[in-house]
């Protein structure tokens, strides 16, 4: 193949992938729906109390405000005031919404921090050591949240509590051996690499316990959020429910499809229906949690253009 045919395939599969991308979203929506009573699932919603839906949305724009503390406190560019940070926080989580995942939101704020600082390596390692930071907090507590639930809670979640603790140590142990490769081959070439290693290492030093703590603390808002979700259609469960379900669908955002759109929902409500929760109220309330997303990310845009843009400082690396 020549060398334009092959920058014409890759364009065309550039255009393809996101539309792929987009059925594959649709096609897991519409999947839920042939299962569960979509009428009842949308009565739902229209049934809904306004009060705990308004909770939910603050929750949503607490989380990416902790998110954004998050940031700043592990300074991926000098002198950034925290307002800036929480203006791309708001606007990453937005292009979320209709992006692939974290994926899209991350390199958005990626982005952002290059036009501000006319740095990338930095932003990039920091903004890579926190997401590090984040799902290995989800991954952690959902072991956890399992193990506990397995001893002491409903008997019905053991098949899905056993694969939840399997998939988390077989993955995590995955990824334990990945990055040590990558940081063998980098150790290899570090003359070369030495100031991007030098990045990379300085990105992850910045992981002190009160980064920890926050991620701990942005599970357990996010896992508010959706309890009140729950109790705006009437269904109460004790706290580990909403959490489970939570750290689920988090880690279901790792997935590469358009804003989660099927596979949040579906993560949602499996989840609940485990617990006893009818299918058509879970997968009302998933759908109302998405409707409560998108309005709170909306109104998180509209703060980030009243925001007024802070100064930054350069400190020549990276």
């Amino acid at each position: 193949m020549t060398r334009a045919g092959d920058v014409a395939q890759r364009r065309m599969s550039a255009r393809l992938m996101p539309w792929l991308k987009l059925f594959m979203g649709l096609g897991a929506l519409a999947l839920l729906f042939v299962f569960v009573d979509w009428q009842a699932a949308l009565d739902v919603l229209l049934r809904a109390r306004p009060a705990p839906m308004v909770v939910a949305g603050c929750s949503v724009l607490v989380v990416w405000a902790l998110d954004a503390l998050r940031l700043h406190w592990m300074t991926p560019i000098d002198h950034m005031p925290y307002r800036e940070h929480l203006r791309l926080a708001f606007q990453s989580a937005f292009v979320m919404q209709f992006g692939f995942g974290v994926f899209s939101g991350d390199g958005y704020r990626v982005a952002g921090y290059a036009l501000k600082s006319g740095k990338v390596i930095k932003p990039t390692a920091h903004m890579v050591a926190s997401r590090v930071a984040g799902f290995t907090t989800v991954a952690i507590m959902s072991l956890l949240a399992s193990v506990w639930v397995l001893l002491f809670g409903d008997a019905a979640f053991a098949k899905l509590g056993h694969t939840i603790i399997y998939s988390v140590l077989l993955y995590g142990g995955g990824a334990a051996v990945v990055l040590a490769m990558i940081l063998f081959v980098l150790q290899r070439r570090q003359k070369a690499l030495h100031a991007k290693l030098e990045e990379v290492v300085h990105a992850f030093s910045t992981l002190t316990p009160r980064i920890w703590a926050l991620s701990i603390l942005m599970v357990l808002v996010r896992a508010i959020g959706y309890a009140c979700i729950l109790a705006a259609i009437g269904v109460h469960k004790p706290f580990y429910v909403p959490l489970l379900a939570s750290l689920v669908a988090t880690l279901s955002s790792l997935i590469p499809v358009m804003g989660g759109l099927g596979v949040r929902e579906g993560s949602y409500t499996a989840v609940t229906t485990i617990f006893g929760v009818p299918p058509a109220l879970g997968l009302g309330a998933a759908l109302l949690m998405r409707f409560v997303v998108l309005i709170a990310t909306s109104f998180g845009l509209l703060i980030s253009l009243v925001l007024k843009p802070g100064t930054t400082g350069v400190d020549g690396r990276g």
